[in-house]
Protein backbone atom coordinates (compact mmCIF):
# COMPACT_ATOMS: atom_id res chain seq x y z
CA UNK A 1 0.00 0.00 0.00
CA UNK A 2 1.30 3.43 -0.94
CA UNK A 3 2.27 5.92 1.73
CA UNK A 4 -0.75 8.29 2.07
CA UNK A 5 1.69 11.19 2.35
CA UNK A 6 2.25 10.98 -1.40
CA UNK A 7 -1.30 12.17 -2.04
CA UNK A 8 -0.84 14.86 0.58
CA UNK A 9 2.33 15.98 -1.21
CA UNK A 10 0.55 16.10 -4.58
CA UNK A 11 -2.24 18.14 -3.01
CA UNK A 12 0.16 20.66 -1.51
CA UNK A 13 2.17 20.88 -4.73
CA UNK A 14 -0.96 21.57 -6.78
CA UNK A 15 -1.90 24.26 -4.26
CA UNK A 16 1.46 26.00 -4.70
CA UNK A 17 0.99 25.99 -8.48
CA UNK A 18 -1.15 23.83 -10.80
CA UNK A 19 1.96 23.32 -12.94
CA UNK A 20 3.27 21.04 -10.17
CA UNK A 21 0.96 18.16 -11.05
CA UNK A 22 2.33 14.92 -9.64
CA UNK A 23 1.56 11.24 -10.04
CA UNK A 24 2.84 8.05 -8.47
CA UNK A 25 4.54 5.36 -10.53
CA UNK A 26 4.70 1.70 -9.60
CA UNK A 27 7.15 1.05 -12.44
CA UNK A 28 10.61 0.96 -10.87
CA UNK A 29 12.38 1.22 -14.22
CA UNK A 30 10.50 4.38 -15.29
CA UNK A 31 10.59 3.19 -18.90
CA UNK A 32 8.96 4.59 -22.02
CA UNK A 33 5.29 4.12 -21.15
CA UNK A 34 5.68 7.77 -20.13
CA UNK A 35 6.54 8.76 -23.70
CA UNK A 36 9.29 10.67 -25.47
CA UNK A 37 8.45 13.99 -23.83
CA UNK A 38 9.62 12.89 -20.39
CA UNK A 39 12.99 13.54 -18.76
CA UNK A 40 13.90 10.25 -17.12
CA UNK A 41 16.58 9.71 -14.50
CA UNK A 42 19.59 7.62 -15.48
CA UNK A 43 18.56 7.76 -19.14
CA UNK A 44 19.97 9.47 -22.21
CA UNK A 45 17.93 12.66 -22.41
CA UNK A 46 20.27 14.51 -24.79
CA UNK A 47 17.79 14.79 -27.64
CA UNK A 48 14.99 16.10 -25.43
CA UNK A 49 17.33 18.52 -23.63
CA UNK A 50 18.48 19.93 -26.96
CA UNK A 51 14.85 20.21 -28.09
CA UNK A 52 13.99 22.28 -25.01
CA UNK A 53 16.81 24.71 -25.75
CA UNK A 54 16.00 24.80 -29.48
CA UNK A 55 12.30 25.47 -28.86
CA UNK A 56 13.17 28.45 -26.67
CA UNK A 57 15.60 29.64 -29.33
CA UNK A 58 12.88 29.41 -31.97
CA UNK A 59 10.21 31.07 -29.81
CA UNK A 60 12.39 33.98 -28.66
CA UNK A 61 15.09 34.54 -31.31
CA UNK A 62 15.53 38.12 -30.12
CA UNK A 63 16.53 37.08 -26.57
CA UNK A 64 19.87 35.45 -27.35
CA UNK A 65 21.89 32.57 -25.95
CA UNK A 66 22.10 33.92 -22.37
CA UNK A 67 18.32 33.79 -22.03
CA UNK A 68 17.88 30.43 -23.80
CA UNK A 69 20.49 28.80 -21.57
CA UNK A 70 19.26 30.33 -18.32
CA UNK A 71 15.66 29.44 -19.08
CA UNK A 72 16.55 25.89 -20.11
CA UNK A 73 18.44 25.24 -16.89
CA UNK A 74 15.75 26.78 -14.71
CA UNK A 75 13.12 24.61 -16.38
CA UNK A 76 15.16 21.48 -15.65
CA UNK A 77 15.63 22.06 -11.93
CA UNK A 78 12.66 24.07 -10.67
CA UNK A 79 10.30 21.15 -10.07
CA UNK A 80 12.72 18.93 -8.11
CA UNK A 81 13.66 21.92 -5.93
CA UNK A 82 10.09 22.93 -5.17
CA UNK A 83 8.95 19.35 -4.58
CA UNK A 84 11.78 18.90 -2.08
CA UNK A 85 10.80 22.05 -0.19
CA UNK A 86 7.09 21.14 -0.17
CA UNK A 87 7.92 17.64 1.05
CA UNK A 88 10.32 18.64 3.81
CA UNK A 89 8.29 21.54 5.20
CA UNK A 90 4.81 20.30 4.26
CA UNK A 91 4.74 16.58 5.05
CA UNK A 92 8.02 16.36 7.03
CA UNK A 93 9.35 13.61 4.76
CA UNK A 94 11.10 13.27 1.41
CA UNK A 95 10.32 10.95 -1.53
CA UNK A 96 13.03 9.42 -3.69
CA UNK A 97 14.05 12.50 -5.67
CA UNK A 98 16.88 10.86 -7.60
CA UNK A 99 14.39 8.94 -9.76
CA UNK A 100 11.94 11.74 -10.53
CA UNK A 101 10.58 11.91 -14.08
CA UNK A 102 9.59 15.30 -15.50
CA UNK A 103 7.33 16.13 -18.42
CA UNK A 104 8.30 18.59 -21.16
CA UNK A 105 5.25 20.36 -22.59
CA UNK A 106 6.54 21.60 -25.91
CA UNK A 107 3.31 23.40 -26.77
CA UNK A 108 3.82 25.68 -23.76
CA UNK A 109 7.65 25.79 -23.71
CA UNK A 110 7.54 24.55 -20.13
CA UNK A 111 8.57 21.62 -17.95
CA UNK A 112 5.48 20.86 -15.86
CA UNK A 113 4.28 17.62 -14.34
CA UNK A 114 6.25 14.93 -12.57
CA UNK A 115 6.16 11.30 -11.57
CA UNK A 116 7.64 9.80 -8.40
CA UNK A 117 8.36 6.17 -7.68
CA UNK A 118 6.15 4.44 -5.15
CA UNK A 119 8.91 3.61 -2.66
CA UNK A 120 9.23 4.35 1.08
CA UNK A 121 9.86 7.98 1.92
CA UNK A 122 12.78 9.32 3.92
CA UNK A 123 11.78 10.42 7.40
CA UNK A 124 13.67 12.80 9.66
CA UNK A 125 14.11 16.36 10.83
CA UNK A 126 14.49 19.13 8.21
CA UNK A 127 18.24 19.36 8.82
CA UNK A 128 18.66 15.68 7.93
CA UNK A 129 16.20 15.72 5.02
CA UNK A 130 17.90 18.76 3.46
CA UNK A 131 21.15 16.78 3.27
CA UNK A 132 19.35 13.80 1.74
CA UNK A 133 17.69 16.07 -0.84
CA UNK A 134 21.08 17.46 -1.83
CA UNK A 135 22.62 13.99 -2.06
CA UNK A 136 19.85 12.86 -4.40
CA UNK A 137 19.41 15.99 -6.50
CA UNK A 138 23.04 16.93 -7.12
CA UNK A 139 23.81 13.81 -9.23
CA UNK A 140 20.52 14.25 -11.08
CA UNK A 141 21.28 17.88 -11.90
CA UNK A 142 24.85 17.06 -12.93
CA UNK A 143 23.48 14.38 -15.26
CA UNK A 144 21.19 16.99 -16.85
CA UNK A 145 24.10 19.41 -17.16
CA UNK A 146 26.58 17.01 -18.73
CA UNK A 147 24.02 15.76 -21.23
CA UNK A 148 22.96 19.28 -22.19
CA UNK A 149 26.64 20.24 -22.41
CA UNK A 150 27.07 17.77 -25.27
CA UNK A 151 25.15 20.19 -27.52
CA UNK A 152 25.09 23.50 -25.66
CA UNK A 153 28.01 24.70 -23.53
CA UNK A 154 26.83 25.05 -19.93
CA UNK A 155 29.42 25.65 -17.23
CA UNK A 156 29.11 24.26 -13.67
CA UNK A 157 29.72 27.71 -12.17
CA UNK A 158 26.74 29.13 -14.03
CA UNK A 159 24.41 26.33 -12.91
CA UNK A 160 25.50 26.76 -9.29
CA UNK A 161 24.61 30.46 -9.25
CA UNK A 162 21.16 29.80 -10.74
CA UNK A 163 20.55 26.94 -8.30
CA UNK A 164 21.53 29.07 -5.30
CA UNK A 165 19.00 31.72 -6.30
CA UNK A 166 16.29 29.12 -6.84
CA UNK A 167 16.89 27.51 -3.44
CA UNK A 168 16.63 30.79 -1.57
CA UNK A 169 13.58 31.94 -3.53
CA UNK A 170 11.81 28.64 -2.87
CA UNK A 171 12.54 28.96 0.84
CA UNK A 172 10.99 32.44 0.91
CA UNK A 173 7.66 30.90 -0.12
CA UNK A 174 7.42 29.47 3.39
CA UNK A 175 6.65 32.96 4.65
CA UNK A 176 3.34 32.92 2.76
CA UNK A 177 2.38 29.57 4.27
CA UNK A 178 3.63 30.07 7.83
CA UNK A 179 3.08 33.58 9.14
CA UNK A 180 4.55 32.87 12.58
CA UNK A 181 8.07 31.85 11.59
CA UNK A 182 10.80 33.24 13.87
CA UNK A 183 12.67 36.04 12.10
CA UNK A 184 15.94 34.08 12.07
CA UNK A 185 14.31 30.96 10.53
CA UNK A 186 14.75 31.92 6.86
CA UNK A 187 18.46 32.85 6.99
CA UNK A 188 19.23 29.81 9.16
CA UNK A 189 17.60 27.43 6.72
CA UNK A 190 18.96 29.24 3.67
CA UNK A 191 22.45 28.57 5.03
CA UNK A 192 21.62 24.88 5.52
CA UNK A 193 20.33 24.46 1.97
CA UNK A 194 23.25 26.28 0.36
CA UNK A 195 25.84 24.38 2.37
CA UNK A 196 24.15 21.02 1.75
CA UNK A 197 24.33 21.65 -2.00
CA UNK A 198 27.95 22.74 -1.77
CA UNK A 199 27.08 26.30 -2.81
CA UNK A 200 28.57 29.55 -1.63
CA UNK A 201 26.64 31.21 1.18
CA UNK A 202 27.43 34.58 -0.41
CA UNK A 203 23.89 34.50 -1.81
CA UNK A 204 22.71 35.25 1.72
CA UNK A 205 24.17 38.74 1.35
CA UNK A 206 21.19 39.43 -0.93
CA UNK A 207 18.70 38.55 1.81
CA UNK A 208 17.26 41.46 3.76
CA UNK A 209 14.41 41.81 6.21
CA UNK A 210 11.75 44.34 5.27
CA UNK A 211 10.37 45.96 8.43
CA UNK A 212 7.34 47.33 6.57
CA UNK A 213 6.24 44.00 5.10
CA UNK A 214 7.63 42.02 8.06
CA UNK A 215 9.19 39.43 5.79
CA UNK A 216 12.47 38.47 4.18
CA UNK A 217 13.09 39.67 0.63
CA UNK A 218 15.75 38.55 -1.81
CA UNK A 219 17.54 40.10 -4.77
CA UNK A 220 18.77 37.37 -7.09
CA UNK A 221 22.48 37.12 -7.79
CA UNK A 222 21.78 36.16 -11.42
CA UNK A 223 19.61 37.76 -14.08
CA UNK A 224 17.21 35.42 -15.87
CA UNK A 225 17.51 37.60 -19.00
CA UNK A 226 13.75 37.56 -19.60
CA UNK A 227 13.88 41.31 -20.24
CA UNK A 228 15.51 40.46 -23.58
CA UNK A 229 12.24 38.92 -24.75
CA UNK A 230 9.91 41.24 -26.64
CA UNK A 231 7.39 42.86 -24.33
CA UNK A 232 9.08 41.75 -21.10
CA UNK A 233 10.72 43.83 -18.37
CA UNK A 234 13.15 43.30 -15.51
CA UNK A 235 11.84 41.13 -12.67
CA UNK A 236 11.16 42.76 -9.31
CA UNK A 237 14.03 40.86 -7.67
CA UNK A 238 16.48 41.29 -10.55
CA UNK A 239 20.01 42.43 -9.66
CA UNK A 240 19.91 44.77 -12.69
CA UNK A 241 17.02 46.67 -11.09
CA UNK A 242 19.19 48.05 -8.29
Amino acid sequence: MSDPRYQQLFHYADHVTPYLRGELSHNELMQAPLGDDWLLSEHNNQELLHDIYAKLQLSHPEAGHAYWLNRTWTLLVWQPVYISFISIYGIHALPAMSTIAQQWRGDANFVAGFTLQDVPMHDGEPEELIKIAANELLPLFEDYRTQLDENVRIRPGFTKHVLADLLVMALLRLQDLHKDLPQEYIPQHAKRWLEAFGLSTKAMDSLHYDLVENKWLYVRTTCCMVYRCDGRNLCDNCPRAK
